[in-house]
């Protein structure tokens, strides 16, 4: 097979079906080391926002009750349950420590699956990813803004729970923006609800097609969208997407669908085409403004992203960091690369992970890209020329014609 084919079936893999599933049996770490001390968990952080407002959070169970969950067993039918997490502008709160970026059950369900897979091969109890603290502040008061925050969405990739997009969410808070990340239960790795119950991935997602992944995230979106209407914080003419991986892919459906959306952004997420297209948008095309931002693994050229590029009609742009692995666009991004470091992951996995780009840039760069995408689409801000053509100050983005 040749390297331009095999880059091809690396990008419709990886981007359309993840490469994270669950391990069946996977122990804890401890058990893993035989009983062995475990060693001192490596010291997580992220990065600190850069906007000039401090950030809050709060997370919230939504219960969707026109709606019977489609992965549960008939013998289990039940309200589609769902959990979000809002990030926002806040008021300043010094004495409060900041939140976690992952619930207890759900790092331990994410411990184990990196500790066991081996596209992560991290060590066992090499990582505490139950003590991460993020930036923001938990129900910090909201900074009002008269009529309401712009509001962005957020789908993230198959498998990852939401808490993974928080440094790019509480960037765009720290900026003036309402942001609303989607869990999409029974296929993340583990979402978990206010009474401590903790829903796993089910095999009717490991098993289901993508168009009917994305036909279930799009309905999850469309209702949080729903309850947000009733939001006095929230503004919703001025609603956005983002998502990483299938979770871009359902950005593009869920603005097709939903007249709200008035702009999205695809982080290194296929649609297909044909057969194995994740719905009507591919063949239909969009006309309002569409960002895809890429990965090493391929661009609008590829099969699996070109059918819908030829049928955009709005303003759109694809974005590409040709060093960047696929991963790069989540927290895995400066959270992979401090594991590396501290010799608790190999580093070959790394660089299949999030690629080779230097951190710091990677993220600088998607934090400005996206944002400016945002101001100019929701906010009508100007972008003073930075999504015209290449910039030298981000070297590594490249504009694809």
């Amino acid at each position: 097979m040749n390297s331009a084919n095999l880059r091809r079936r690396q990008f419709a893999g990886v981007l359309g079906l993840a490469l994270l599933a669950p391990m069946a049996g996977a122990s804890s770490a401890e058990a893993a080391l035989g009983g062995r001390p475990r060693p001192h968990p490596v010291t997580m952080t992220l990065p600190t926002p850069t906007g000039p407002f401090p950030v809050g959070t709060m997370s919230l169970h939504l219960v969707d009750n026109a709606r019977t969950d489609p992965w549960l067993p008939t013998r289990d039918a039940a309200a589609r349950e769902l959990m979000v997490t809002f990030w926002y502008p806040a008021r300043p709160v010094p004495e409060q420590a900041p939140a976690l970026q992952l619930p207890s059950g759900v790092a331990a369900e994410w411990q184990r699956l990196v500790e066991q897979k081996e596209e992560f091969s991290v060590e066992p109890g090499a990582v505490d990813w139950a003590a991460t603290r993020t930036h923001a502040v938990h129900r910090a008061p909201v900074r009002h803004r008269r009529g309401g925050l712009p509001v962005i969405l957020y789908s993230p990739g198959r498998n990852l729970p939401r808490g993974f997009g928080t440094v790019l969410a509480e960037e765009l808070a720290s900026r003036g923006y309402l942001v609303v990340a989607i869990d999409h239960t029974h296929e993340t790795i583990a979402v978990q609800f206010p009474d401590g119950r903790v829903a796993t991935v089910l095999d009717a997602t490991e098993e289901a097609t993508l168009r009917a992944l994305a036909d279930v995230r799009v309905a999850d979106v469309r209702f949080v969208l729903d309850q947000l209407e009733k939001s006095d914080i929230a503004d919703v003419s001025a609603v956005g997407m983002f998502g990483h991986s299938i979770g871009g892919a359902t950005a593009a459906q869920a603005m097709y669908d939903d007249p709200r959306i008035l702009a999205a952004a695809d982080l290194d997420g296929a649609v297909g085409s044909g057969a194995e297209a994740i719905g009507s948008v591919v063949e239909d095309g969009l006309d309002r403004p569409f960002l895809l931002m890429n990965s090493m693994l391929g661009n609008h050229h590829d099969d699996v992203l070109s059918s819908l590029w030829k049928n955009l009609r709005g303003w759109h742009l694809n974005l590409q960091m040709t060093s960047a692995g696929h991963y790069a666009y989540t927290d895995l991004q400066t959270q992979l690369p401090l594991i590396a470091a501290a010799g608790k992951m190999p580093a070959d996995k790394l660089a299949g992970l999030v690629g080779d780009v230097e951190p710091a840039r990677s993220l600088r760069a998607q934090r400005a890209y996206l944002s400016a995408f945002f101001d100019v689409h929701l906010r009508h801000r100007p972008d003073r020329g930075l999504l015209n053509g290449p910039s030298a100050a981000y070297p590594e983005v490249a504009f694809i014609g």
